[in-house]
């Protein structure tokens, strides 16, 4: 007879918002998303009782969203001790060893669909390694795929590999042949990355600033508008490469040339040495010019320093140098996968207690490119999903959701990711949406490590989303970001995002922030960033000749100039309330680009290098709505520390002083007779004035300039 219980996941989910209104009973710290992460962890685990499930999640914002039950349902083991021979009724070997838990969670699958009915896979401790996505479908709409409890099932995204022989060169050498359509992604030495060969090489020290060539101006180019399908590269900087097979190119671009907003990984096609110039297969999505970093890698000639790899796909042979001498006991994975988890059409799954680790990069976000279409759990017209607890690093994107509504991701762990940490949108094309989703106490670092021009978390096509508690840590541009970028097809209405702590977004880029919202759907989104804490985002762009900008900097005089902001509002973006934020030691603080009826109200500003408040109708430049209404900054407190002493700046020649109205701000610090610039110019000073000088123009009321307590 198949054993049954009723472990707690069988039902999930309730699937009601908490209202603002219960915000207040629940205690904040019991929100901190990796203790979070330990009880839904604990709660959601394959034999916990519903009690156990209450107590784990009570006082939390968990408490009233997820719910347990007591329907039974049919259990099916793995284990990396089972067989896929054995029933996979038994948690563990029977002592004949003759019957136990399943060896792969496909096997399990399978049974589970033979059998009908609601079913769970429990997952036991220790590793699977895994050589192709599983993938669930409607045959497995409601499915729950749980760890066993106290258990740590971790999933790697490709082989153990093994044979390693040291050559007299001190390489080391494995055998490795994979299937014409697979390459290593990436190579992990008992769970730590390590570097595809590369040149220049990684700096020791991690710095960002350090490791990349810089392209030079090309002497016979007549039109600097050409892509990123070429560029110029300066006498010298160059070995000889030989064939170019398999080399590419990680380079930083923009919206146009010169401007420092993103990345890509481009094949090279062929590098000319008399005209200096690298012919890549470009995107035609962004622009690289003059100055824009880059490195190379994939080439056999570039392997030579310690901690490298190159994967020789002719040979089915891995090359490595290793830091320190490889061990029988070293564990070295080839990343291959981009996805582990594909569920297509397969409604109501649950995927708890999980890790996932150690996969292919693949993943940038770019749009209009066929490298959108990866995640280490995929989502794809799989309604009311829920990811719980789950731990995901060192993948190409943690978490992808195309056109599936009602998902709920909580309590899970997304790190070291080339990509995205999590992605909730549509497709280009059929544009669906992914409304109802919910991302609640997660915990996001170290994101964008190889595509720069990403986020924590990125959202379009998704009414009613719910962003609430979650830590977001180290990101290459953006912490959270979302809204329409191609107008009503990919829309957002409705959203929430609360209660969040990001730390140290833009670290990569030189245009991006903490918290951006997007609109070019060009109507009001009805949306709220507030109870936000965001410290730390700051900027990083080279000038043509190689050196940086210092940290922190911002001068809104120069282009191209870094930019960045703690929040803001972007593309038409209208109809949003900016309310009660603490935002600390960014650069400029809250901005609005080309929307209307804005209110930033209630926010607290402190330790910024930049402006505190910056308006512009730039991406908004000739477009007026009959409902449009004065953008509104009132009610916030603001101390002002830079040494420019700029309290606020609007540029907004087209839409005139209209555009933004003050009050009620009450400001304290290093205020001057320059603190606020406008334009066009409505005050009598002329660009620049004083808080009293924009009150005698009638662009503020009642605030005022406070002394230091």
């Amino acid at each position: 007879m198949t054993p049954r219980f009723a472990p707690i996941l069988s039902i999930l989910l309730a699937t009601l918002f908490p209202q603002p209104s219960n915000s207040g009973s629940v205690n904040p710290d019991a929100d901190v998303p990796d203790r979070v992460q330990t009880a839904v962890r604990e709660a959601t685990c394959a034999e916990a009782s519903p009690a156990t499930f209450s107590d784990k999640l009570k006082g939390t914002s968990l408490g009233n969203i997820l719910t347990g039950t007591s329907a039974a349902r049919a259990v099916f083991y793995v284990s990396p001790e089972g067989k896929d021979t054995w029933s996979g009724h038994l948690a563990k070997p029977n002592p004949q060893r003759t019957d136990g838990p399943f060896a792969s969670i496909e096997k399990a699958r399978d049974a589970a669909r033979q059998k009908g009915g609601q079913n769970t896979i429990a997952m036991g401790n220790g590793d699977y390694y895994l050589t192709q996505p599983i993938v669930f479908d409607a045959r497995d709409a409601g499915l729950v795929i749980a760890a066993r409890c106290n258990e740590t099932p971790v999933l790697h995204g490709g082989p153990l590999v093994g044979g390693w022989t040291a050559q007299a060169d001190g390489r080391w050498t494995a055998p490795l042949r994979l299937p014409p359509d697979e390459a290593v992604g990436d190579l992990f030495v008992d769970g730590i990355l390590q570097t595809r060969a590369r040149f220049p090489n990684a700096p020791l020290d991690g710095d960002p600033r350090k490791g990349w060539l810089f392209a030079a101006k090309c002497e016979r180019d007549s039109d600097v508008w050409q892509g990123n399908t070429r560029f110029c590269f300066r006498a010298g900087d160059l070995p000889a490469l030989g064939d170019p097979t398999g080399l590419v190119v990680h380079i930083v671009g923009g919206f146009q040339p010169g401007s420092q907003w993103g990345s890509d990984t481009l094949p090279v096609v062929s590098v000319d040495a008399a005209t200096r110039t690298v012919h890549t297969k470009g995107t035609s999505y962004f622009f690289t010019a003059e100055g824009s970093r880059y490195f190379l890698t994939g080439a056999a000639a570039l392997l030579d320093a310690p901690g490298e790899w190159w994967y020789d796909a002719v040979a089915g042979q891995l090359n490595y140098i290793s830091t320190d001498r490889l061990s029988p006991s070293s564990a070295v994975i080839a990343g291959v996968l981009p996805t582990f988890f594909k569920l297509d059409g397969a409604d109501g799954m649950v995927v708890s207690g999980l890790e996932f680790r150690d996969g292919a990069p693949q993943g940038s976000g770019k749009f209009y490119t066929d490298t959108r279409g990866f995640g280490a759990i995929r989502l794809e017209h799989a309604d009311r999903v829920r990811l719980l607890g789950n731990v995901v690093e060192n993948v190409g994107v943690g978490i992808h959701v195309s056109e599936s509504e009602d998902v709920l991701i909580a309590g899970n762990v997304i790190e070291d990711v080339a990509g995205n940490g999590i992605y909730i949108g549509t497709t280009y094309g059929s544009f669906g949406k992914s409304n109802g989703a919910r991302i609640l106490s997660n915990h996001i670092h170290d994101i964008g490590r190889v595509y720069f021009e990403t986020a924590g978390i990125w959202f379009q096509a998704a009414d009613s989303i719910r962003i609430a508690h979650n830590l977001v840590e180290n990101t290459a541009q953006f912490g959270i970001a979302g809204g329409s970028l191609w107008g009503e097809q990919d829309a957002v209405h409705d959203a929430v995002i609360e209660h969040n702590e990001i730390r140290n977004a833009n670290q990569r880029t030189a245009d991006g922030g903490a918290i951006k919202l997007m609109g070019e759907q060009a109507d009001l989104l009805n949306s709220s960033i507030r109870y936000n804490l965001v410290t730390g985002t700051g900027q990083l762009m080279n000038r043509a000749d190689g050196t940086f900008w210092p940290f922190g900097y911002e001068n809104i005089n120069e282009w191209p100039t870094p930019i960045s902001w703690a929040i803001y509002t972007d593309g038409k973006a209208s109809g949003v309330r900016i309310e009660g934020n603490t935002l600390s030691d960014n650069i400029s603080a809250i901005g609005i680009n080309g929307g209307w009826s804005n209110l930033v109200t209630g926010n607290v500003i402190t330790h910024g290098s930049g402006a505190a408040f910056r308006v512009d109708d730039g991406t908004g430049r000739g477009w007026r709505p009959p409902w449009a209404r004065p953008n509104r900054i009132e009610s916030n407190i603001v101390s002002i520390d830079s040494s420019n002493g700029l309290a606020a700046y609007v540029y907004a020649p087209d839409h005139g002083p209209g555009y933004v109205q003050f009050a009620h701000n009450r400001y304290t610090g290093n205020l001057n007779d320059k603190s606020f610039r406008i334009h066009p110019r409505i005050m009598r000073s002329g660009e620049f004035g004083s808080l009293e000088d924009l009150q005698k123009a009638g662009a503020d009321t009642e605030s005022v300039v406070a002394p230091l307590e």
